[in-house]
This record gives C-alpha cells, structure tokens and sequence, in this order.
C-alpha cells in the first residue's frame, strides 16, 4: 500500500470520527474518552502502518522561547476572541447556551481534562495530522490549511451559528500559525492556554 493511499485512509476515517461521536449522543464524559481514543488511534496509525516519525504530524522539540511564546499567543488569541464574541452577541448570532451550560457545570478536573483534550487531541487531528496529510496529497498548502480548517468548524455545527464563526476564526488562526512555525507543541499550549482561561480562570474571576 502506497503512503498516499495510508495517508488518505487515515484521513478519511479520523476526521469522520468526531461526526460519528455526535452521531452516538455519547454523554460528555463518554465523548471525552472516546476522544482521547482517537489520539491513540492515530499514534498507531502514525507509527505501525505509516512507519513514520511524529515529527512528520510537526512534534518537535520545544524550547523555552518557544514555550513563552506558545504561551503569550494562548493569551492574545483569548483577548481576541472576547472582542469576536461581544461583535456576534451584537449581531444577534445564535450561540448555544445548553452545551455552555452543561460544560460550565462540570467541576474542576473535568474542565481542566477538556482543555487539555482539546488542546493535544484537535490539534493533533486538524492541525497537524490533517494538515501534513493533505500538503502530501496535493501539495498544496493552502488546501491543506483549508480543509480541516472547514472541518474542523463542522463538527461545532451544534453549537450554534456564532459559535461556529468563533471556531472558524481559532481554526484559522492555529493554522497559520502552525504553517509558520510548524511546531504543534505550540500550538497546543496556546490552544489549551486560551481554553483553561475560558473554562476555568475567567469563571472563577467572575465569581470572586
């Protein structure tokens, strides 16, 4: 089997995963491990059938600069999408408050795990597996950056029309970001950065 043909198999049945999850219903707990089930999955995949390196999905080694870094964009991205989600509350864009509810809710250490989940696994599957598997196919970056981009924006579908422009716009912004760099160790501190402020500092800040 021909390593376009791996990489297209790969492709094909991890970003169908996450549909398939919201297709089951599966409660949130169950969805966050199954979830990190797909992590495994791919790992294998990456090793024992494409035989390579994961520094061919962009795992690299970090610095410290690099850490700081990570860290300062995790930062801005959050202060950006404060504006982006006060202009979508004054267009009157639908936003799901039942699935906002429901994970605001959840105590500490399942929040923290969602950040955390989210932060290696989505940026795992769309950033870099994704990303590096397509430019393969098509050698095209802009392909390449597009797609999961779009996919990725896809599988919110429930959250609502603003909350999909919200992801879209953090779909994005990983993205070029990560074509910059090409280091996906960055990217997940930034991602998970942004989502710990989200989930768990801005509400306790809130309620203090």
């Amino acid at each position: 089997m021909s390593n376009n043909i791996k990489s297209l198999i790969g492709l094909l049945v991890f970003l169908s995963f996450p549909f398939l999850l919201q297709f089951l219903q599966l409660d949130l707990l169950l969805f966050e491990a199954a979830m990190w089930l797909l992590l495994l999955l791919i790992i294998l995949w990456i090793y024992f059938v494409e035989k390579k390196t994961f520094a061919s999905i962009g795992l690299k080694k970090m610095t410290v600069k690099m850490t700081f870094w990570a860290i300062g964009l995790g930062l801005v991205i959050f202060i950006l999408f404060g504006f982006i989600t006060t202009a979508i509350t004054a267009m009157g864009l639908e936003l799901n408050q039942e699935i906002a509810q429901l994970i605001a809710g959840q105590p500490f250490p399942v929040l923290l795990l969602i950040a955390l989940r989210a932060a290696v696994v989505e940026e795992v599957l769309y950033r870099g597996y994704a990303f590096e598997r397509i430019n393969q196919l098509t050698n095209s970056k802009w392909i390449a950056a597009l797609v999961p981009v779009i996919i990725f924006t896809l599988v919110h579908m429930c959250w609502g029309v603003g909350h999909l422009l919200l992801i879209f716009v953090a779909g994005g912004l990983f993205m070029l970001v990560y074509i910059s760099k090409r280091n996906l160790g960055m990217i997940m501190i930034a991602h998970f950065i942004t989502d710990v402020i989200a989930l768990l500092v801005l509400p306790l800040l809130l309620r203090s």
